[in-house]
């Protein structure tokens, strides 16, 4: 048999030469069996994975959490929660945070190496329900501790760190948030907060974020397609404009909390809480006119840090209420604007959100093109723009999951490292005679891989050098002829103030183009929170196409297979290219934009109902030359019909090579 093998390997090579998969992958090829055993087992995780919550691992709202101080005069490092009164509970959660130690950002940074957790009843009596003294904890990241006990009743928490985090910094115990439940509800909201002693940075480390429901771990949400973004006002031009929005639920209820949620647009990375108001109110009544309104919530200091991805908890105490409203006294700032914009408002009672059978109102409401998106309904689905609400206990329930599967992962990917290297050993134990010939045939084979990967490279790297020469680089000219016109002597105020204008919308346009081409060519999977190629697409039609009633239609699944970079950029710039003549040129007022697989590849149809042209007058050098070089280069089909006065219609038929991989999940 050992004969045998540098033949195999000889006869294997075409076969390896064609394969995308790294060659000491395929090295296992000795020990198949097992090999496809581990790569089934991965698949099956991965799509468990990808339908289970995430962690948002950022601190989107300055708030961190609690932390004890750096001195060693303490022997035992502890923190409290009193409840408002005695509850019967069967949980507790201990959030780590996320935080700058002594070198680096730290996730799980403070949290105790060995510690207990006990619940104290109102006579004082303790019990013990976790205890990791005896042996040391690994460090959970960010991911929430869950303490589950049979339910009694409780008045007090305490977190006793009997050996401290040391890990990056000094000895100091910290968290994120405590909570407590009791079934859905979280009875820590209210909590009074003692600690050993505090490390007191404003607004940062106190006490009161330790039960402010603000985390690194985002909105407790599930993957799967989302909703609307929400609801949003109309624009106003003052901070101090007042807007509203009121819930009437069926019949009066005594709730247990009232939720904001905060919307979350990607389109700019900072905008964790779009339009979240910076003053406002919460009130409850019995009667429309709020006459005897009972104020639930008020905040007043315009500095006080907005929630980020968090959703912001109110009790209710059970009062007996039919209406809700929340009054915003301060807007949120946008671009020389100011809005009021929520994902969603809930109205709980015993796990249940009644404000899915309730009816809202406002003050006002975005219209035209883009309040499209906007819906006051949106306000009770249940979903955001990217996935399910979850209540708490599925959501701690579901991030335990997935803290297993990832650690079940890395152990599946170090066993399949491992079996390639035993089969890398055993294929060179048993084929010493072939060796030579071997390794000759793999450095023939590398070396030509990597040349030719060499040259890929480096075409793209032309093409991107032409397009960001193209486009940036012309913008960036524009902005300087501006500049230089606007500081000449004598100019009036109002040209100086239209140049800036300009300016401004020729940036604006440029850092889109340059996001564009950023999340396209360097997209990634959706559970890693990146942008797919298809949604650059719809975010290039929609910006472009601002104003004009769209018909878009893009695959909402991801394809089974998906174009390579190259073709992604040139598919992109095709689109770009018909967009922006229809969006200055056509005079169109309705425009379909449809992408879709077919049994070849994809098909890009684009329609408008604007001026039209007549094909046979327009030289071929001009924007029809471009696209049918665009065309060309991804080895596609395109036609064009076209007729004065009835508008534009353009197919692109884009075949499937070789060279396109399989999508991400």
């Amino acid at each position: 048999m050992k004969s045998a093998l540098p033949l195999l390997v000889l006869a294997a090579l075409p076969l390896w030469a064609a394969d995308p998969t790294p060659w000491w992958e395929r090295m296992a090829f000795w020990a198949w069996g097992d090999y496809q055993r581990l790569e089934g087992e991965l698949a099956r995780t991965d799509a468990a994975l990808a339908g289970l919550a995430e962690l948002a691992l950022v601190n989107s709202c300055i708030r961190v959490g609690l932390k004890t101080g750096y001195t060693t005069e303490e022997d035992v490092r502890w923190i409290e929660l009193t409840l408002k009164e005695t509850t019967t509970a069967d949980t507790v959660v201990l959030v780590p945070p996320l935080a700058k130690g002594a070198n680096a950002v730290v996730a799980g940074y403070g949290f105790p190496v060995r510690f207990k957790v006990e619940v104290f009843d109102e006579a004082g009596v303790s019990q013990v329900v976790m205890d990791r003294t005896q042996a040391d904890f690994p460090n959970p990241g960010c991911f929430p501790v869950v303490v589950r006990f049979s339910p009694r009743p409780i008045l007090k928490v305490r977190l006793t760190a009997t050996e401290p985090w040391t890990a990056d910094g000094p000895e100091v115990l910290a968290l994120a948030e405590m909570m407590v439940m009791a079934a859905h509800r979280n009875v820590a909201l209210e909590a009074r907060v003692d600690s050993s002693s505090s490390r007191n940075a404003p607004r940062a480390w106190t006490r009161a974020n330790l039960t402010d429901m603000i985390t690194p771990l985002g909105l407790p949400q599930a993957p799967q397609a989302g909703g609307m973004p929400g609801f949003h006002s109309a624009v106003a031009a003052r901070a101090e404009e007042v807007k509203w929005i009121t819930l009437e639920l069926p019949e009066p209820a005594t709730l247990d909390e009232v939720r904001l949620v905060p919307v979350r647009l990607r389109e700019v990375p900072l905008w964790f809480d779009y339009g979240f108001p910076v003053t406002y109110k919460v009130e409850a009544a019995l009667t429309p006119d709020f006459s005897e309104a009972i104020v639930l919530h008020r905040v007043t200091d315009r500095f006080q840090p907005s929630p980020g991805m968090n959703w912001v908890s109110i009790p209710a105490g059970r009062t007996p209420i039919r209406y809700l409203r929340l009054t915003a006294t301060q807007l949120w700032y946008r671009r020389g604007d100011y809005v009021l914009a929520l994902a969603e408002i809930q109205a709980m009672k015993d796990g249940q959100n009644l404000a899915a059978r309730g009816t809202f109102t406002s003050s006002d409401e975005l219209t035209e093109a883009e309040g499209r998106r906007w819906s006051l309904r949106a306000l009770a689905d249940g979903l955001t723009e990217n996935g399910r609400l979850l209540e708490l206990p599925e959501w701690f329930a579901q991030l335990e999951q997935r803290r297993e599967l990832e650690a079940a992962r890395v152990h599946l990917l170090s066993e399949r490292t491992a079996l390639a290297q035993r089969s890398q050993h055993q294929l060179i134990s048993g084929s010493v005679g072939g060796l030579g010939s071997m390794a000759l045939a793999l450095g023939f084979l590398l070396v030509r891989q990597n040349r030719q990967r060499r040259r890929e490279t480096q075409r793209l790297r032309d093409k991107l050098a032409r397009d960001l020469h193209d486009e940036i680089g012309s913008n960036l000219g524009s902005i300087t002829l501006l500049c230089s016109f606007a500081s000449q002597p004598d100019v009036p105020l109002a040209a100086i103030r239209a140049d800036i204008a300009e300016i401004g919308r020729v940036a604006e346009e440029t850092a889109d183009s340059m996001r564009d081409m950023v999340d396209l060519l360097g997209s990634r999977s959706r559970a890693e929170g990146g942008q797919s190629w298809l949604e650059v697409l719809r975010r290039l039609t929609e910006r472009l196409l601002r104003g004009l009633t769209l018909d878009c239609a893009l695959p909402a699944e991801p394809l089974t297979e998906e174009p390579d970079l190259e073709t992604r950029r040139e598919l992109y710039l095709f689109c770009k290219e018909v967009l922006h003549n229809i969006a200055r040129h056509a005079r169109a007022s309705r425009v379909r934009f449809y992408l879709t697989p077919t049994r070849e590849g994809l098909r890009v149809e684009i329609r408008d109902n604007g001026i039209g042209f007549d094909p046979a007058q327009i030289s071929s050098g001009n924007g029809l030359g471009n696209l049918r070089e665009r065309a060309a280069a991804m080895s596609a089909q395109m036609k064009l019909t076209s007729t004065p006065g009835r508008g534009t219609y353009i197919t692109l038929d884009l075949p499937r090579n070789p060279r396109w991989p399989a999508a991400s999940p």
